[in-house]
């Protein structure tokens, strides 16, 4: 347990004002973003929405409601599956309060849902892939005149695929939407708002008599500066904020503009009369700890298993083996009614969110609805403590949460701590002055739009020129350069050298690692023996932290149940190996805990050719085969994972240098992941995917960095 004396605070409660009025939703006083959205969407704007209203005060509602009304067809993303599900059922619900709500079709698709498993297999049994089976759903749908309105509840991964034509074929219906929102896009990484913002604006370029898609409508917590600035020059789209009302001058209802203030701060039995309660106060306990090391700190806590037991309780790690630790410990200790949703817990999804303790990962951060008195979360960055932290709402009494956060985080809070005292820090400054302290490790340099975005949307441009007509190459070349010029070399023209390289970029070999929208990681095919279900997963988490067995290809068709052969076979693409997960493995001591056994990679071949001839400053990612993994401690089969990935391209970065000091030399963060090589010129590091073109960006700015810091020199000279 730490040596530090906890902090507290008692946060203030959010409350939003309501607007009663003439709304679609029954039983639904509205609010100023609920108006807001509904106006711009039944108005027919064209524009980019942001509504960056709190979590819990119904941003779902402010869509749904104003779509349904105009029989507006609408895809709508989700960052998880399980959100997908737990979205659907919602809605499902909310229709039954819309007029109109009995006349839409909702659809959620996922590679679960439309694979050869999935409740659309048996509708369409002629479909011979994904791709086929979803262009036919959607054909059937958005031809349709049984329904109104079409809802197509989908994930990112899922509209990359469609757009780009990495299914058998581009899924051309997708085309047909005219309204795309985007839920939780703040929590998506750098590379992947990219993604996101350029495949959604050229749909919206598109002639009305090609694409529908008329208006763009992102859910997310308060834009930043350069996310704004992204959303207002980016997109070709007009930029608005759904609770300012800018593009009219004449709102549904006139009160939202009447300058009293649509929210307000309260203490405990003291909301205000005709505003709801969206978050609770709160008694905010927080501790010092290290990401993936809170589990640790609960379990040395004495009061920890008592306070679990004092009513409903939330419990959210960063680890899957920290989730196991304290799922196990709380059943030991006789806490009833304990469940865990993590990636190999994913059933019953429902039932579990229900059940009194939920121990869990990042599985329910975003969206999914539950209903808990209490929380205790890992907060290793600000977006995700105040993500979590938000997952506590709709509650005017007091609620209680434990939050742990890094120690130079926890230090700089103990001046807020005696400044506030007892009294109740509105939620406003709290954010303020914990954005302020939290320090940005992590997130992927500014570089990374011109190094590696620019690259991917160049070669989606080129894709699409290859496959258009002769007379439309040079309209859709031209399109393109300009939505990459404003996308990533704003306020410059996009010169001819510029297009060179890119064109060199694009053909290095880096864009397997790019065209998803996730990007590339090293998995392996994974059948759990206790959930009896199979998905590819990340190898290093199984090497360090798992009990599990790799087996020949025959050996795990025998083991996973027939009907999932045919996954097996569309997932092998994109994994190396054949792996049996009996959970996690019992390591011994506090250290082993944590670390798990230890992993490293072996410089051989390309990759030790990677190292040895390129200068540091001038080596590049690069896809390599030959990757030699080793582990130390037994691995039951590991040879047969050595075969599999020894065979396989993996696009790799190297770096002389010890692993751990150049995660915190190039400020990587907990989650930039980065693996000791052994190589024989000294220590060495090896990053793979997307976290390679990561760690290039890191180097590359810092070499430019050094440059510019040289020349002043001689010139100061």
């Amino acid at each position: 347990m730490s040596d530090f004396e906890p902090l507290t605070f008692r946060l203030a409660g959010l409350g939003l004002r309501m607007y009663p009025g003439d709304y679609p939703a029954q039983n639904l006083d509205p609010h100023r973003h609920q108006w807001g959205m509904y106006d711009a969407l039944t108005s027919g704007i064209s524009g980019a929405f942001v509504n960056a209203a709190p979590t819990g005060s119904g941003k779902t509602e402010s869509w749904v409601a104003p779509v349904v009304e105009k029989g507006l067809d609408t895809i709508a993303v989700y960052p998880t599956n399980a959100l997908i599900e737990d979205q659907r059922r919602g809605i499902d619900r909310l229709l039954e309060d819309i007029d109109g709500g009995d006349d839409v079709a909702l659809l959620n698709v996922t590679s679960e849902t439309i694979g050869p498993n999935g409740k659309y297999a048996e509708q369409f049994p002629e479909a011979k892939s994904n791709g086929e089976r979803l262009s036919q759903l959607l054909g059937q749908q958005l031809g349709r005149t049984s329904y109104n309105t079409t809802i197509l509840l989908t994930n990112p991964d899922t509209f990359v695929l469609m757009r780009r034509g990495l299914y058998n074929s581009r899924v051309e219906n997708v085309r047909r939407f005219e309204v795309a929102v985007v839920d939780e896009f703040h929590r998506a990484n750098r590379k992947e708002q990219n993604t996101m913002l350029f495949l959604l604006d050229e749909m919206y370029d598109l002639d009305e008599s090609v694409c529908g898609l008329n208006q763009l409508v992102f859910l997310s917590a308060t834009p930043d500066a350069e996310l704004e600035a992204k959303f207002e020059n980016s997109l070709s789209a007009p930029y608005y904020r759904a609770d300012e009302f800018a593009w009219a001058d004449d709102p549904s209802v006139p009160d939202v503009l009447d300058g009293e203030p649509s929210q307000v701060d309260f203490e405990p039995d003291g909301l205000p009369e005709g505003y709801r309660d969206i978050l609770p106060p709160v008694e905010l306990t927080v501790f010092p700890s290290q990401t993936f090391q809170t589990a640790t700190e609960m379990l040395d806590d004495d009061s920890f298993v008592s306070q679990v037991r004092d009513g409903e309780c939330v419990i959210m790690l960063d680890g899957i083996h920290e989730v196991d630790r304290v799922y196990r410990a709380l059943r030991n200790a006789g806490v009833t009614g304990v469940a865990r949703i993590d990636g190999f817990h994913r059933k019953n999804l429902e039932e579990k969110l229900k059940a009194p303790t939920l121990v869990s990962n990042s599985a329910v951060e975003v969206g999914v609805n539950f209903d808990t008195e209490q929380i205790m979360f890992s907060g290793h960055d600000a977006s995700s403590f105040f993500q979590r932290l938000g997952r506590l709402r709709n509650r005017e009494d007091e609620s209680v949460a434990r939050g742990y956060v890094p120690k130079y985080t926890f230090s700089k809070l103990t001046d807020l701590d005696k400044a506030s005292g007892d009294m109740w820090l509105p939620r406003g400054r709290f954010e303020d002055e914990l954005k302020e302290i939290y320090v940005d490790a992590g997130r992927a340099p500014e570089s990374f739009d011109r190094r590696y975005s620019a690259v991917e949307a160049y070669d989606h441009i080129r894709s699409r020129e290859d496959n258009a007509m002769e007379d439309r190459k040079k309209e859709l070349r031209r399109d393109g350069y300009q939505r990459l010029s404003r996308h990533f070399f704003p306020g410059e023209t996009l010169t001819k050298d510029d297009v060179q390289r890119l064109h060199n970029a694009a053909n290095r070999g880096v864009l397997d690692g790019l065209k998803t929208y996730r990007g590339e990681s090293i998995q392996t095919l994974v059948f759990d023996q206790q959930e009896q279900s199979m998905q590819a997963y990340n190898i290093p988490y199984l090497l360090r932290h798992g009990s599990v067995s790799f087996v020949p290809r025959e050996e795990f068709l025998n083991r996973v149940p027939e009907s999932e052969h045919a996954d097996v076979r569309r997932l092998k693409e994109y994994s190396a190996g054949y792996c049996i997960y009996r959970g996690s493995a019992d390591n011994d001591g506090e250290a082993a805990e944590y670390a798990g056994r230890h992993v490293a990679y072996k410089a051989t071949g390309q990759l030790y050719t990677l190292l040895s001839d390129h200068p540091r400053n001038s080596r590049e990612p690069k896809r390599v085969t030959g990757l030699e993994v080793e582990v130390d401690g037994h691995v039951e089969g590991l040879s047969h994972l050595k075969d599999a990935l020894s065979e396989r391209e993996v696009l790799c970065y190297a770096l002389e240098g010890n692993a751990s000091k150049i995660q915190n030399l190039y400020s990587l963060g907990p989650f930039g992941f980065i693996y000791p090589l052994r190589y024989s010129g000294g220590d060495a590091a090896v990053a793979f995917g997307h976290d390679a073109l990561h760690l290039h960006c890191r180097v590359q700015d810092q070499a430019e960095k050094d440059a510019a810091d040289n020349l002043d020199e001689v010139l100061d000279w």
